[in-house]
């Protein structure tokens, strides 16, 4: 959903600057570049995340694998899920694919 919303994003500021009008698409720009670095945010914080995972994986005793998806995982969980916060409000809603927490709090 973000990939499809940053190319209509970028296709907007081009068609805009194609018209030669000399438009002001830098509030454009601004949202497409935060949009991109919090992509990549995701695509940073999802990959430690996926280690940190692997790492809980191979431990054998039981216990230590708890503590560590609770100081550890669900430390990366939330560092994951700051950017993904950040972007439901910055993508379009007809893009997102899941309820945003306003649809689930007051169209339930």
């Amino acid at each position: 959903a973000v990939i499809k919303y940053t190319t209509e994003l970028a296709d907007s500021i081009n068609a805009v600057k194609a018209t030669g009008c000399g438009a002001d698409v830098s509030t454009q720009e601004e949202l497409l570049k935060e949009v991109s670095d919090l992509l990549a945010e995701v695509k940073a914080q999802l990959v430690n995340l996926q280690e940190d995972v692997n790492k809980g994986l191979a431990m054998e005793n039981n216990r230590e694998r708890a503590i560590y998806y609770h100081d550890v995982v669900m430390s990366c969980m939330q560092a994951l899920r700051t950017p993904v916060d950040q972007l439901e409000f910055l993508v379009d809603k007809d893009v997102w694919p899941m309820p945003s927490y306003g649809d689930m709090i007051f169209e339930v």
